[in-house]
């Protein structure tokens, strides 16, 4: 490869490389598997790069590089036996739940970290089409049109996968986790101190804690579903369609993120 050629990828690369370790994690949910990926869709990127004619922009001929590499290693993992924590394994429910779990701001970053990696769990029992735009508008903040261009759809399309995948992802949660609805108990912390000594949290996550857990799509999916709950207790008969005038009028006001339209 030319000198010149050369110095051109070390750029797009230094300029792509934390988007590209982002998605792999979103497609993860874990750091050490995100590294190799990433690492592995340059090499593959830097050995094609020659043939790479510019159709795309390079944001996007790398990203499906990515998602690709991503594929290939979730199918070999899938492989690989799943290790549950059941009786039989040798672990027992006392072993796994702590009854008395901390409340200092120590076990509470743990807790979240706990939480994140709950999120990624369930995000990958999504079908792969509907984990790809979750992770790529959710996780990753992508505008539809944007999300569309890396995976080869449409707009309209993206926003039906993802529709789904919230409409799956929010529905099973409901009734089990704090992050949809805030009267559900939240057995995060219970999790800590078993998860700390099987290596799967680690305090060198305190150093860089994570933000909260898909704050924005979890705070709208609550005050959302708790306008729901208003409006069937008020209108009774005609819950549905007050409920429905009302949120056309506050999608129409951009009132909610989660409904907002990409930027052009």
């Amino acid at each position: 490869m030319p000198a010149e050629s050369v110095a051109l990828f070390d750029r797009l690369y230094r300029d792509n490389r934390m988007k590209v370790y982002r998605l792999a994690l979103g497609m993860t949910g874990n750091e050490a598997d995100a590294e190799e990926i990433a690492q592995e869709a340059f090499m593959r990127a830097f050995r094609a790069y020659g043939g790479y004619r510019g159709e795309a922009s390079f944001f996007t001929w790398i990203y499906r590089i990515t998602l690709n590499v991503a594929n290939d290693y979730i199918r070999q993992r899938a492989k690989l036996p799943v290790v549950a924590l059941t009786d039989d394994l040798g672990y027992s429910l006392e072993e796994i739940v702590d009854p008395d779990p901390a409340t200092d701001p120590e076990s509470q970053l743990l807790a979240n970290e706990a939480r994140y990696k709950c999120l990624h769990c369930m995000t990958e029992c999504l079908p792969a089409g509907q984990r790809k735009v979750f992770c790529l508008v959710i996780t990753l903040g992508l505008p539809y049109k944007l999300a569309a261009e890396v995976l080869g759809c449409s707009p309209g399309a993206v926003k039906a996968a993802l529709h789904r995948a919230r409409r799956r992802w929010a529905g099973y949660m409901e009734n089990r986790c704090q992050l949809i609805k805030k009267s559900n108990p939240c057995n995060c912390a219970q999790w800590v101190k078993f998860g700390l000594e099987q290596g799967w949290l680690s305090k060198e996550a305190l150093a860089d804690p994570r933000p909260p857990v898909a704050v924005q799509v979890s705070d709208e999916i609550v005050r959302l579903r708790t306008l729901r709950d208003i409006y069937r207790n008020l209108y009774r008969d005609r819950a549905e369609t007050a409920l429905a005038e009302r949120l056309r009028r506050g999608i129409g006001n951009g009132e909610w993120n989660f409904f907002r339209a990409e930027e052009d």
